[in-house]
């Protein structure tokens, strides 16, 4: 009985199925009923009869079945796997879901229409194809799936990755990818043959074995088309351990052009043909206008197609050009800077979370191999990270933002990308983009190891270029227009410079520079606020050229804390007025200097070198520089060899000079400002070995009167003492000239003396001992004098207190006068 309801049943499944179609059945195995109850298999020689016990094992065997929907209703309403044996299988009903496990033996293939059927469960096949032409099913709300082989779908990794070998895999690639599957799973050891794969689907892995045995080898021969092209803002996906190769080569084109130099003699209507790349139509420019006769604005004619682009043959250390071959009229010297146009191995458009890890670039005939850019969004959040990048005819990776509206941002060449050979750029950024982190890469062997320009966008903004190898770039490094940008910790080793037009707020620091066959490290053309402090440069002849930039000045520089070593020349070099420019640099021989002699700088500081005996024991000296010298007072300075500085606001420049008063400024070589207040002395030595002891002093004492009281003049104007009236030490002599005037600025009227002789003040041991002799020794009218004036005297003497000079007034009035001594003095001791 049980028996009897368990045919029954399997027979209503069957008969339950709308339009059943039936499926070959393999050779050996005689046609089912459409109940499958007397079904026999050819086993060992003998027909085994397929009893109710032998259906009803743990498998759901769809030969058991008249049709392929039959089996799968079966299966699902047991919840047992399906299996599938060599044969066969067809489905062209309506949507079909399948919820159970699926097992395709090998030889079992499914025909279905398009995507009318969809799995839910497991699907476990060998890499062998699974699914007839047309036949696409949907794997996209498979939770359990976690990977599907592009071989599903007829793709064959077979080819010797030269146009026409092997299997044209694109269709059992791109059915893959259409499928909806978490994971494409590529063989190791395989060669796929494409031509072109475009998607706009999210959660998408494209995974290969390894980038040295899974090679996807893409066969265009138009030059025209994307190797694979994520596009339309779908994400989140993962392209991994893939070798992409281009069999044929792509062909570029000129996408816009911008005018460089105008040069002379041209007419609205020339065509310019451009010079120079590999091409099989030449890019042709129109001029649209000209001021005298100088080219100001152009249109592109003819794009050309090239498979190498033209390069830039102008200077680069303000813009890459590219020059004319030839126009239709008469003029010439007129260059020009290119945006370029064209396939790229992998284009990542509009997508964001997107990562390239771990694969390789490598196919000699590609334009651009990675292209990240906007077209009507912004592409966010893309990791290119541990890959080999090279030999690309254009750029090895190019970030291109149109428009404000479609800004690449938070772009990612991170962690050992090896970005090298490239025909133009290893790295290219233009437009509008706003976060490009380049960081941990090796750049080598490109023209030009990094290319970023802005163009109409003004400012690359936020960008971090850090801690990368960048190596032997034949025309090294341009940017333009950088704003708030890092640059910082990385290795540039190019025979040519890095150069940085119109950028603003740039940060640099803890650089190498190995100059190499080049003469500059870094040019800066109208640049503003850059900070490019901390760097090393090794060998070359001029490590840092200033520059304006179309009338723009470059402003607010700083270049210090560097070392230059193995080099000789100027560390400096400018052209125009530029200002506000600080340099600080360790140099390691005589031939080195730090700032040309024909720079013309605004507002410049020169830090100079420093020697470890060199003492600040104060928290505010306001300048130390050379060796041995001592500060030990707030806003003083001093600069040469052993000074000494100990005086408030006291200077102090030279050799073996002493300042201890305070405003004091002493100089040349052995000099002392005895410690008088405000004294300015010079030496060139001294025959007693004593510092101080043969030099010439300047003082300048004042007081102010309101009666008719005496008033004693002294350099800080309070009363006399040991450090304000040109003071003495033992056995010393002094010979002055003297200057005294009087002012009364309510009458305007004066006083003025002058001496006509020597005057000197001599003191032996002890104050008691200080002698005046001079013009001044009794009470003296004016020499000249007007108004009340005539009546003040003046009264030169020793002051035996305080063993210095006594200058003292007598006003001829109580009204407020103000009263001044210069006093130049030979001093001897």
């Amino acid at each position: 009985m049980l028996r009897s309801r368990l045919r029954s049943s399997i027979a209503s499944v069957a008969l339950l199925a709308s339009c059943p179609a039936a499926f070959a059945v393999p050779t050996g195995q005689s046609a089912p009923l459409s109940d499958g109850s007397a079904l026999t298999i050819t086993g060992a020689g003998s027909n085994v009869p397929r009893t109710a016990a032998a259906r009803a094992v743990d498998q759901i065997n769809a030969l058991d079945f008249s049709t392929f929907q039959a089996a799968v209703s079966r299966a699902i309403a047991v919840g047992k796997t399906l299996r599938l044996p060599a044969g066969a299988y067809s489905y062209t009903g309506g949507s079909l879901q399948i919820t159970v496990p699926v097992v395709f033996e090998a030889g079992a293939l499914l025909s279905c229409n398009g995507g009318n059927v969809s799995f839910t469960n497991t699907v476990s096949a060998s890499r062998n194809q699974i699914f007839a032409s047309g036949c696409m099913p949907d794997f996209s709300n498979d939770k359990k799936q976690s990977y599907v082989f592009p071989e599903w779908w007829g793709a064959v990794g077979d080819s010797a990755c030269t146009a026409g070998s092997g299997a044209d895999s694109t269709a059992g690639l791109a059915n893959a990818i259409a499928s909806g599957a978490a994971q494409i799973s590529l063989a190791g050891n395989a060669n796929y043959r494409f031509t072109s794969l475009s998607t706009t689907r999210s959660h998408l892995s494209l995974i290969g074995a390894d980038r040295g045995s899974t090679l996807m080898c893409q066969d265009d021969a138009t030059g025209l088309l994307d190797g694979l092209a994520l596009t339309g803002a779908g994400g989140q996906n993962i392209i991994k351990d893939i070798n992409f190769s281009r069999i044929q080569n792509g062909v570029g084109s000129v996408a816009a052009a911008s005018v460089i130099a105008g040069g002379s003699g041209y007419a609205v209507g020339d065509a310019i043909t451009l010079a120079g790349g590999v091409s099989t139509t030449v890019a042709v420019l129109t001029v649209t206008s000209v001021s005298s006769g100088a080219v100001t604005g152009v249109s592109v004619q003819t794009a050309g197609a090239y498979t190498q682009p033209a390069l830039p043959t102008a200077t680069m250390t303000i813009t890459p050009a590219v020059a004319q071959a030839s126009t239709s009229g008469g003029g010439t010297g007129a260059t020009f800077k290119l945006r370029w146009q064209g396939p790229a191995d992998l284009r990542i458009q509009d997508d964001y979370f997107v990562t390239v890890e771990h694969n390789t670039f490598a196919g000699s005939g590609s334009w651009d191999h990675i292209r990240i850019e906007g077209k009507n969004t912004n592409p966010n959040q893309i990791y290119v990270e541990r890959s080999q990048i090279f030999g690309a005819n254009h750029d090895n990776v190019l970030i291109y933002g149109p428009s404000s509206s479609a800004t690449p941002g938070d772009i990612y060449i991170e962690d050992h990308n090896y970005i090298r050979g490239a025909g133009f750029a290893g790295v290219e950024v233009l437009g509008y983009t706003n976060g490009i982190f380049e960081t941990a890469n090796t750049i080598y062997n490109n023209k030009y190891g990094n290319y970023w320009d802005a163009g109409p966008a003004s400012y690359i903004q936020s960008a971090k270029i850090r801690s990368n190898d960048i190596d032997t770039n034949a025309s090294g490094d341009y940017y333009f227009g950088l704003s708030d940008v890092h640059y910082q910790q990385n290795w540039h080793s190019d025979v040519a410079p890095f150069v940085c037009t119109s950028c603003v707020n740039l940060q640099a620091e803890g650089n190498a520079f190995t100059i190499g066959g080049g003469t500059t490290a870094a040019v800066f053309n109208g640049a503003l606020s850059v900070h490019f402090d901390g760097n090393n440069f090794t060998g070359g002849s001029t490590p840092i050229q200033v520059n304006p930039y179309n009338g723009t000045q470059s402003s607010q520089l700083t270049f210090a804390s560097s070392n230059w070593s193995y080099g000789g020349g100027y560390f400096l070099t400018t052209t125009g007025t530029p200002s506000q420019i600080t340099v600080g640099v360790q140099l390691t021989s005589t031939s080195q200097a730090v700032i040309a002699p024909t720079s013309a700088i605004n507002n410049l500081t020169i830090i100079g070198q420093q020697s470890p005996d060199n003492n600040s024991n104060n928290a505010f000296s306001s300048v130390l520089w050379g060796k041995g010298n001592t500060v030990g007072a707030e806003e003083s300075a001093a600069g040469g060899y052993a000074n000494q500085v100990y005086g408030y606001g006291a200077t102090a420049f030279g050799a073996n000079n002493k300042a201890v008063g305070s405003f004091s400024t002493v100089r040349g070589y052995m000099a002392s400002d005895d410690g008088l207040y405000g004294a300015q002395c010079f030496a060139n030595g001294s025959t007693t070995g004593a510092i101080g002891g043969q030099q010439l002093c300047q003082h300048v004492l004042r007081g102010r009167s309101t009666g008719t009281s005496a008033l004693r003049l002294t350099s800080d104007g309070n009363a006399a003492g040991s450090t304000n009236c040109l003071n003495l030490a033992d056995s010393s002599h002094a010979q002055f000239m003297i200057m005294v005037s009087g002012f009364n600025p309510s009458a305007a009227t004066s006083a003025n003396w002058q001496s006509a002789g020597p005057n000197i003040l001599t003191r032996g041991s002890g104050v008691a001992s200080t002698y005046y002799s001079g013009s001044f020794s009794a009470s003296t009218a004016p020499a000249v004098s007007t108004g009340a004036g005539s009546s003040a005297r003046l009264q030169l003497s020793a002051d035996t207190t305080n063993g210095c000079l006594n200058v003292t007034i007598t006003p001829p009035d109580a009204n407020t006068w103000d009263w001044e001594a210069a006093v130049i003095r030979l001093k001897m001791q």
